[in-house]
Formats: structure tokens, C-alpha cells, sequence
């Protein structure tokens, strides 16, 4: 009777394998379409294409966008804060707004209840898809001393930066989806 319950344990085991490598070989790797059974495949052939070296793959160099003027970052910052501008249009002005719809509104809600004004008052050189611009910030009237507002490069254009909008978000103790640790 013993061995029996021994091999009954077995043959569960092996078939609870097997369906959990069948479950494996069927999934897409989502970046190549290939399954990774033939990635596995391909690895004990010696045919990897991808040397593994310890060094993380380059990830996609960030756009090269132009130096924006003071004004246009002014504008963005004006109507990023308006509740009249469509969040349509803002979406694209926040970065990871798309994380959460309600960003941008939380965004308004949050410079509203505390009375934050940005005035963008130099914009420094770009480097590595991200942008510096000092900025006269005053909280509930209060000045915030060596402010500055940054910008990263998505696309074609410059967006306020999803660390500044949760800064801000935050602040008033909202919450975002967009906010949450990546």
C-alpha cells in the first residue's frame, strides 16, 4: 500500500510538471512573438544571439528635442494648472499621465488647495532627455527657495515631469495610480 501512495505522489508530480511546462512552451514572449520554448531552444544550440555579459541591455536613447523657450514652458506650466484646458490636451503636457486619466485633474485640484504659481524663469541645456528650469514657485504665498521644474523628452515634445506633477499631487495628499511607485 505504501508504494502505491509513493507512486500515486509520483505520477501527480510528473504530471503537474508536465502541465506546467506545456502552460510554458504555449506563452508568447511579448517583445519577439517567439515562444519561449524556442528561445530555450535556441539557448542549448548555442545559437543565443543575445551574449549575456552582465551588462543590462541599452535601453532606447531618449528623444533629442531642442531647447524649449521660457515661454512655451510657461504656457505649458499656465495651462497644465488651468481646469479649463481639456485633459486631452494636458494628458500630453504629463508625463505618465496616462498611468492614471485623473492626473491632471488631481493636478489642478492640488495647485488649486494650495494656491501654487510657477513662472519659469530660465531654461538650462538639455542632457539625456531631461531638462532643468528654474522657476519662481510660491506655495500659499510662501517662496520655495532654489526652485526649479523639470522637463523630459517623450516624443516630439517636453513634459512636465512625472516627479514634479506627484511632488505637487502629493503634497496636498492626493493620490494617483501615476504616483505610485514604478
Amino acid at each position: 500500500m505504501k508504494n502505491r501512495s509513493i507512486r500515486a505522489a509520483v505520477a501527480v508530480a510528473l504530471a503537474t510538471a508536465a502541465f506546467g511546462l506545456a502552460a510554458c512552451s504555449s506563452d508568447k514572449d511579448s517583445d519577439s512573438g517567439t515562444s519561449t520554448t524556442q528561445a530555450a531552444g535556441k539557448f542549448e544550440e548555442g545559437k543565443n544571439s543575445d551574449p549575456v555579459d552582465g551588462s543590462a541591455k541599452p535601453s532606447t536613447p531618449p528623444p533629442n528635442l531642442a531647447k524649449p523657450s521660457t515661454q512655451l514652458l510657461n504656457d505649458r506650466i499656465t495651462k497644465a494648472f488651468d481646469p479649463n484646458v481639456g485633459n486631452e490636451e494636458k494628458i500630453s503636457w504629463v508625463q505618465d499621465a496616462e498611468r492614471d486619466p485623473e492626473l491632471v485633474n488631481k493636478l489642478v485640484d492640488a495647485a488649486k488647495a494650495q494656491n501654487v504659481k510657477v513662472e519659469i524663469t530660465g531654461v538650462q541645456e538639455p542632457k539625456d532627455g531631461k531638462l532643468k528650469a528654474d522657476a519662481k514657485v510660491t506655495i500659499d504665498g510662501s517662496p520655495v527657495e532654489n526652485a526649479f521644474v523639470e522637463f523630459v523628452a517623450v516624443g516630439d515634445q517636453w513634459q512636465v515631469s512625472h516627479q514634479f506633477t506627484c511632488n505637487i499631487v502629493k503634497s496636498a495628499k492626493l493620490d494617483s495610480a501615476a504616483c505610485q511607485a514604478k
